[in-house]
């Protein structure tokens, strides 16, 4: 999509001070700066790692690293690392993990992992950290944001955020694990949901996980699913309302 707003202009200083706010570099070719300035021009890095340092810090009293890599090919990456050293702990650990694709006409952002502390949960962390991203995608120009939903109870959140299911086989899982645990009354709605999708689109790669979010009894079956979604910015209608979910 074509970035929104004034783009950033990167400079030796921004490079300085992400050195200086703890982040290690893993190097490519390029110094940073001239790679920010070919394959992610407009990108605010310092000020995106800024944001998540000062969100993510306080919600652990572990020590944290601090990790950004960058290749030049195949394709153009950055890849964003922000994790306590007890981050595989379910209960206590806190980890971020974020990459940055540049393909020949689409700029993706994967969103590969995001675990915070049991005792921060419920407290709007995880939108706080969707809307800090979402304002430099846009000035970014990403085209879509992609994921695979399953860490603490994310396959639920990310269906009510409007990410869409792109795996037909693993929506099927879904479908069929419902029908095991639904009553009949309740899975008749589950099924026609998913029939309507697919009867228009046999091998569509957008299935609308926020209805079933919506339906009685599905709350816990889509928390311990397990799917790969996306969201794509240049949907209008979709942007509008994932702007209004993590508002």
């Amino acid at each position: 999509m074509m970035p929104t707003g004034n783009p950033h202009i990167v400079t030796a200083e921004d490079i300085a001070e992400v050195e200086a706010i703890g982040f290690n570099i893993t190097s490519g070719k390029k110094p940073l700066k001239d790679f920010l300035l070919a394959y992610f021009p407009g990108f605010d890095l310092r000020e995106y790692l800024k944001e998540i340092g000062e969100l993510l810090t306080p919600l652990t009293q572990a020590k944290i690293e601090k990790e950004l890599a960058y290749f030049e090919e195949p394709p153009p990456m950055i890849i964003v690392q922000f994790y306590s050293e007890d981050e595989g702990d379910d209960e206590t650990g806190l980890a971020l993990s974020r990459a940055f694709i540049r393909h020949d006409d689409e700029l993706i952002a994967e969103h590969d992992f995001f675990r915070i502390p049991e005792t921060a949960r419920g407290q709007g962390i995880g939108k706080k950290m969707l809307n800090l991203s979402l304002q430099q995608y846009l000035r970014l120009g990403v085209d879509k944001i992609v994921l695979e939903a399953a860490l603490a109870d994310g396959s639920y959140v990310w269906a009510k955020a409007f990410f869409t299911a792109t795996v037909p086989t693993e929506v099927k899982m879904i479908l069929d694990e419902a029908e095991k645990c639904l009553s009949p009354a309740q899975f008749k709605f589950v099924k026609r949901v998913y029939d309507n999708y697919y009867s228009k689109y046999p091998n569509g790669k957008a299935f609308p996980m926020v209805k079933w979010s919506r339906l009685e009894g599905m709350e816990t079956i889509l928390r311990k699913s397990r799917w790969h979604g996306e969201i794509d910015l240049n949907n209008s209608e979709l942007l509008a309302k994932f702007k209004y979910y993590v508002a």
